[in-house]
């Protein structure tokens, strides 16, 4: 099947998988930030738009950096090979698998780490003249931004669920009453958390870890769990809660009350985000101006 071409920048196609490419990694990045994966499906039209425009720039940096015939030396290329071999315990075979895996060659592989080297040096020719933040800078965008600093009080707890069979009375009281003797065998000692949670939950959590829930803030759990699970005592094992999901008991595990540092606290991530900014908006300005020097056709 012959490969799907999206664009073209003065005549040179972009395929599908380029878009693909430039996709996944902008889903990666709002996971990363902790976006909700449903808000991220609502966003997906506009991410996809994203990813086509990026894609596109990126071409045209590639196109921009081989016209400057920027070089990358041998020495370079083998250096950035060696990184991924250490990504995979130093073991060569094992990377050359993985690549193999992707459809890919190792040259073609390398080729892909010499462009991506090319549009890095050609980002710092970009961004050179590009001056650090000053003092006055870095106070102003705190003042303006300081609650986006502000951490919520968070905490680290694992659960236990039981499901009534059915939506009955006498289901229900099973249901309760199961949870009841788990509970009380880990008040008892009987048994640890942990273990019932794998043994008992009907939550995949229980299965795969021990019923924890990792570190969550108010707003992510339904509200009476929520409430449970921030008022409760630390280590302490829950009253039986229940909720739309089923019977619940809860042990806390962890507690981060919230904080708003001061500047001084956070004086050089400010620094370097605003340095990081500036950049962007550099290399967006500059990609800017290349697309309009060139002739870019979409679909």
């Amino acid at each position: 099947m012959a490969e799907k071409i999206v664009a073209t920048v003065n005549g040179e196609p972009i395929p599908q998988e380029a878009v693909d490419f430039e996709l996944q990694r902008l889903i990666h990045f709002y996971q990363q930030q902790g976006l909700p994966e449903q808000q991220i499906r609502q966003q997906l039209q506009v991410l996809q738009a994203r990813a086509l425009d990026q894609a596109i720039g990126t071409k045209l940096l590639i196109n921009e950096a081989k016209r400057l015939n920027i070089p990358v030396t041998d020495a370079e290329l083998d250096a950035q090979f060696e990184t991924y071999i250490g990504q995979f315990g130093g073991d060569r075979d094992k990377l050359v698998k993985a690549i193999e895996a992707q459809g890919m060659t190792v040259e073609a592989f390398k080729q892909e780490l010499r462009q991506g080297a090319m549009i890095s040096k050609l980002i710092d020719q970009v961004c050179g003249e590009i001056p650090p933040p000053t003092e006055e800078e870095i106070a102003k965008h705190y003042a303006d931004h300081s609650e986006e600093y502000e951490t919520q009080p968070r905490v680290l707890a694992q659960h236990i669920l039981i499901k009534p069979e059915q939506e009955t009375a006498e289901a229900k009281a099973a249901a309760k009453a199961k949870l009841a003797a788990i509970r009380e065998r880990i008040v008892k000692g009987e048994s640890t958390f942990a273990d019932e949670a794998k043994a008992h939950s009907d939550c995949p959590s229980g299965k795969s870890n021990g019923g924890s829930l990792g570190w969550f803030g108010r707003g992510m759990m339904v509200k009476p769990f929520e409430e449970v699970a921030f008022t409760i005592a630390l280590n302490t094992v829950s009253e039986i809660l229940e909720t739309q999901f089923g019977y619940h008991i809860i042990v806390k595990t962890g507690e981060e009350p919230g904080h708003k540092p001061a500047l001084e606290e956070i004086h050089d991530q400010v620094r370097d985000f605003l340095l990081h900014a500036k950049r962007g908006q550099a290399v967006s300005d500059h990609v800017a101006t290349l697309r309009r020097q060139a002739d870019v056709q979409i679909g």
